[in-house]
């Protein structure tokens, strides 16, 4: 349950604490006193967004800061579990924090400490439900209804599981249809891989090849002048009148005749004796390689023609012939291997859609069951709203969102089915849409209704009400205090409200008042008493006109609601 709330600076609200026990809290006041601005404010505390211009005037930041006392084993301590960071104090106490600045920037701290938005976002709808004057115009909308009837029954973690299926098959479905058309692609391309795979084939294309012929057609067309020049050196350094190694060899023998006569001159015949066989080696090594160089026309006419080959095939299939062909080939082997794929793929979509099927039939058995069962909650829950005679029926629909066609039907991402409710509010009425036949008023204790018999499954800890009461009147406002009153036996609930027939079933009545200080405006909350109870009744029923006679009705209502609480 929430304990308590501080909020500081925030819209109207200068500082305001608000201390609230279990049972039935009512939170009354004159139309812009700041009920509004008091809802708002806790729902920042419940995760939702926030902007820098909800900051008091003259403020830099709103604090808003809640106390919770959490059931240390509920759905809000596994999701604190979850996430690892904040823990419940002793006694499952649990204070949320948070700060916003005039920029709209957010500071959030759950347990003391920091946490994210999408953490306060998965907490808060396990700490308190909120229930608006919008979610009656919801009530008209029939992809609200499934969601009520799984709550009812407690099946929202069944549905979890079909969603999930069904999202399998669907993706499956996808990549089958993006294969299939790539496949489809490839096949119109079977006839022009074919002929390139023929045609490079018959090129025989070797790897490396281009750069093979390039470095020969360039040994080739410089081989007459490397001959020329291979044997000029060659007679110069061996064959000619007086050639080099000719020399060579008279200065050899000339040091070996003076080291005869000198000893001293014996380092100089080694010398020269070492050149002379130094360019005897070459003589032999540079006929060899004047013997290799082959000028050859017509060898050099095959490459160009080879080469021209290569580059009009390269420029035909993009790139590297070799490479072209290899990746003609490969295309060509990945329909036969996509054609696998795509069966693989048929049969793991056949196997999932079966499993998601068994899901989705287990859960329509379970709301078959369910949707009865609701029916009559409903119905007894409206009778005690004063509907004794409304008829209430949830009807099975086609489902809604992207569906998947099975034998067994269209299968959504709900399930096999939707839901839609039906209403026939009196006698001899045919059941119809709620949005072709229900008023404000009925819509209003419709959802009171619904909201009960979820809340008795569901075991929500505390519940908000804000102005469920619209268009009702007085002997219905009664019932509906009444309603509020009994289920907050087993949760808080808090109710905001304009009609003192609710207010009158309080167990804690709080007055939002809208005082000046020094020129500025502030909300501030009163706790009545018995006294300011009666009085603000009677400003609730007569305004500050007639308060005799307001007052004696305010205190027959209070009068009224205590003898049927006690008699519950």
């Amino acid at each position: 349950m929430l304990s308590y709330l501080r909020i500081e600076n925030f819209a109207l609200i200068d500082r305001l604490e608000l201390e609230l026990s279990p049972g039935l809290t009512v939170l009354s006041g004159e139309t812009g006193a700041g009920k509004s601005i008091i809802l708002a404010a806790m729902g920042l505390i419940l995760g939702q967004r926030a902007a820098g211009d909800l900051v008091r005037q003259g403020a830099e930041q709103a604090v808003i800061e809640a106390l919770f006392t959490v059931d240390e084993h509920g759905p809000a301590a596994a999701v604190l579990a979850e996430d690892g960071g904040a823990a419940l104090e002793p006694g499952g106490e649990l204070v949320i924090r948070r700060v916003v600045n005039r920029e709209g920037r957010n500071r959030v701290q759950v347990g003391g400490t920091l946490a994210t938005l999408a953490l306060l976002g998965r907490l808060g709808p396990e700490l308190v439900s909120v229930v608006g004057q919008h979610e009656s115009t919801s009530l008209l909308r029939a992809d609200q209804h499934l969601a009520l009837l799984d709550a009812f029954a407690g099946l929202d973690d069944q549905r979890g599981q079909v969603g999930r299926a069904a999202a399998r098959v669907r993706d499956l479905d996808g990549r089958i249809k993006a294969l299939g058309q790539e496949l489809e692609r490839r096949e119109h391309r079977r006839d022009d891989l074919l002929r390139a795979v023929e045609e490079l084939e018959a090129a025989n294309l070797r790897p490396g090849e281009e750069d093979e012929l390039r470095q020969e057609r360039h040994l080739l067309a410089g081989a007459e002048q490397m001959g020329n020049l291979g044997r000029q050196a060659f007679d110069g350094l061996y064959a000619a009148e007086g050639s080099l190694l000719e020399r060579a060899g008279k200065l050899r023998g000339q040091l070996k005749d003076l080291t005869a006569i000198d000893q001293r001159a014996a380092g100089l015949a080694a010398k020269a004796e070492e050149a002379f066989f130094l360019l005897e080696d070459l003589a032999m090594e540079l006929r060899a390689y004047n013997g290799k160089i082959n000028f050859d026309p017509e060898r050099l006419d095959w490459i160009e023609a080879r080469l021209h080959q290569l580059q009009r095939l390269g420029r035909k299939y993009g790139g590297d012939a070799p490479a072209a062909l290899e990746s003609a080939r490969q295309e060509l082997a990945s329909l036969e291997t996509g054609q696998d794929a795509l069966r693989e793929l048929a049969a793991q979509r056949q196997a999932a859609l079966e499993s998601a099927l068994a899901l989705a039939e287990a859960l329509s058995d379970r709301r078959q069951q369910a949707a009865s069962r609701l029916a009559r909650a409903v119905e007894a829950e409206l009778a005690q709203l004063g509907m004794t005679a409304c008829r209430f029926e949830a009807q099975f629909i086609p489902p809604a969102g992207a569906a998947v066609a099975t034998d067994k039907g269209p299968l959504g991402p709900a399930g096999l089915e939707g839901c839609e409710f039906l209403i026939a509010p009196n006698p001899g009425e045919g059941l119809r849409k709620l949005a072709r036949i229900a008023s404000g008023g009925e819509l209003s204790r419709l959802l009171l209704a619904l909201r009960g018999v979820v809340a008795q499954k569901m075991g929500l800890p505390t519940m908000v009400f804000d102005e469920v009461d619209a268009g009702v009147g007085g002997a219905t406002g009664s019932a509906i205090g009444r309603k509020l009153a009994q289920l907050s036996r087993g949760a808080q609930v808090i109710c905001i409200t304009h009609l003192p027939q609710i207010a009158a079933w309080a167990d804690s009545h709080i007055a939002v008042v809208k005082q000046i200080d020094g020129g500025r405006t502030a909300t501030a909350l009163a706790p009545l008493d018995e006294r300011g109870r009666l009085a603000e009744l009677a400003r609730m029923l007569a305004g500050p006109d007639d308060q005799g006679t307001a007052r004696r009705h305010a205190e027959e209502l209070l009068a009224a609601a205590r003898r049927q609480k006690q008699a519950q």
